[in-house]
C-alpha cells in the first residue's frame, strides 16, 4: 500500500524517536537492513540534538562530565524530541529530565536549578524586545507632581529575567569562572537578575531579597502607593541596575 509523503515523513520522525520501527518508513534494504539504516539516522539525530543541549547547558555539562551529560541528553531527546527544523530554541525542560536521574540528584542536588538557570539565560538571548509607546521615559519623572507620585508605575525592560534559586547558582558560576571555589556555600538561597547587554551578552547580578522583591512589585504592575515603603528604600539600588524601561501613571489615581 502506498503512502503519502506526509505519512512517510511522520512515520520516519516517529521511528527516529523510537516510537515505531523502520517497517513503517518504506526504507529500501540491501546489504543493510531497514532497521540498520534507520539506526544510523537515529544516532545522527541524537548526536545533533545532544550538541545543541551541550551548547545551551555548558555549566551543567561541566559539573557532571561529558559521559553523564550525554546520557541525560539522550534521555531528554527521547522524552522531548524536537518538533521543528529550527533547533535554536531546543532544550526546554532539561531540568525536569535531570530530576529523573536519582543518582545525579543525590550527588548534586542543585543541578536541576543550574540547568533551569542556564535555560533562562538562553531564553533571554532569544527574547525579542518590544516597543512600549504607553511608557514615559525616566527623564520625565521630574515633571510628575507630588500628588501623582503614589500613582507611579515602573516598568521593567524586556531584556531582563529575575532569578530566585534555593542554591547559590550565580555565585557558583562566578566562582568557576574565577577558579575560586574555596568558601562557596552553594546551599544558600540566592536572588539575582539576568540582564541582556547591548552586545547580546548576558550579565548576572546578585540582589538583596528586598531589591528582588521590589523588582517583583514593579513586574506585577504595582503602583508606588501599593508597595511597602520599606522596599521603596531600595529604589536607588534598583535604579542603578538600569533595568527599568520607563514609567506610567495609574489612571485611577491620576489627578
Amino acid at each position: 500500500m502506498s503512502h503519502s509523503l506526509a505519512e512517510v515523513q511522520l512515520e520516519f520522525a516517529n521511528a527516529l524517536r523510537y516510537q515505531n520501527n523502520s517497517g513503517h518508513c518504506d526504507i529500501v534494504s540491501d546489504h543493510f537492513t531497514d532497521e540498520q539504516r534507520i539506526q544510523i539516522y537515529r544516532n545522527n539525530f541524537v548526536i545533533s540534538l545532544s550538541e545543541v543541549l551541550a551548547a545551551t547547558y555548558p555549566l551543567t555539562e561541566m559539573l557532571v562530565g561529558e559521559e553523564c551529560f550525554q546520557q541525560m541528553a539522550r534521555q531528554h531527546i527521547l522524552r522531548y524530541p524536537s518538533t521543528t527544523g529550527d533547533v535554536s530554541g531546543y532544550g526546554e525542560h532539561f531540568a525536569q529530565t535531570i530530576q529523573t536521574f536519582p543518582a545525579v540528584i543525590e550527588a548534586a542536588p542543585y543541578l536541576a536549578e543550574v540547568a533551569l538557570y542556564e535555560w533562562q539565560k538562553d531564553s533571554l538571548v532569544r527574547c525579542l524586545s518590544k516597543s512600549h509607546i504607553d511608557q514615559r521615559p525616566l527623564a520625565g519623572l521630574a515633571d510628575v507632581p507630588p500628588e501623582q507620585q503614589g500613582a507611579l508605575v515602573f516598568h521593567l525592560k524586556d531584556s531582563i529575567t529575575l532569578i530566585h534559586s534555593s542554591y547559590t547558582i550565580i555565585g557558583l558560576e562566578h566562582a568557576i569562572d574565577q577558579q575560586q571555589l574555596d568558601g562557596l556555600d552553594i546551599n544558600q538561597p540566592e536572588y539575582g537578575v539576568l540582564i541582556r547587554a547591548e552586545n547580546a551578552q548576558i550579565e548576572s547580578h546578585h540582589l538583596s531579597e528586598e531589591c528582588h522583591q521590589l523588582l517583583r512589585e514593579f513586574q506585577s504592575g504595582q503602583m508606588f502607593a501599593a508597595i511597602d515603603p520599606s522596599l521603596l528604600q531600595h529604589l536607588n539600588a534598583v535604579m542603578a541596575l538600569n533595568v527599568i524601561s520607563g514609567f506610567s501613571i495609574n489612571a485611577e489615581l491620576e489627578t
